[in-house]
């Protein structure tokens, strides 16, 4: 390997992998993936050339977990599935758990979007997958992407 293009402090690898798995970064190659990290000087989507180590970002599908690119802030930002809340349970943008006694199980999944800045209901449901399928064609359908 060549030169590292950046510092990195003692407990680094350690750190990283406690924080990409915090994250929802499932990888059974850390070793590869960490290396790439690391050794990393431009964004893989937009070219544009790290300046320091913070300035890269470990793009995945919040959804699955699964490893896709090394990137700068600005192309991981405008990644569609970037911003899942953090009491978002589902792994799906939109959709979150919310208690409801009356359901067998103690909870429905909602369905809600932002339209003007304003939080709108649009479905729940008892089955996630279900919900998940309708939301996407209702994004699709409706042309929101976000």
């Amino acid at each position: 390997m060549s030169e590292l293009p950046f510092e990195l402090k003692k407990y680094h690898k350690t750190d990283t992998k406690r924080s990409w798995k915090r994250n929802g970064l499932i990888m059974d190659n850390f070793e590869e993936i960490y290396n790439k990290y690391i050794y990393a000087t431009h964004c893989q989507l937009c070219n544009k050339q790290f300046q320091k180590s913070s300035d890269r970002q470990m793009e995945h599908c919040h959804a699955t977990g699964k490893f896709r690119n090394i990137v700068c802030n600005q192309c991981n930002q405008k990644k569609e599935d970037r911003k899942i809340s953090s009491i978002n349970t589902s792994g799906y943008k939109n959709i979150r758990k919310k208690k409801n006694k009356s359901c067998k199980q103690g909870f429905i999944w909602e369905f809600n979007v932002k339209i003007n800045k304003k939080l709108k209901f649009i479905k729940s449901s008892v089955d996630l997958d279900e919900l998940v399928e309708f939301a996407e064609k209702w994004k699709k359908d409706n042309n929101y992407h976000t």
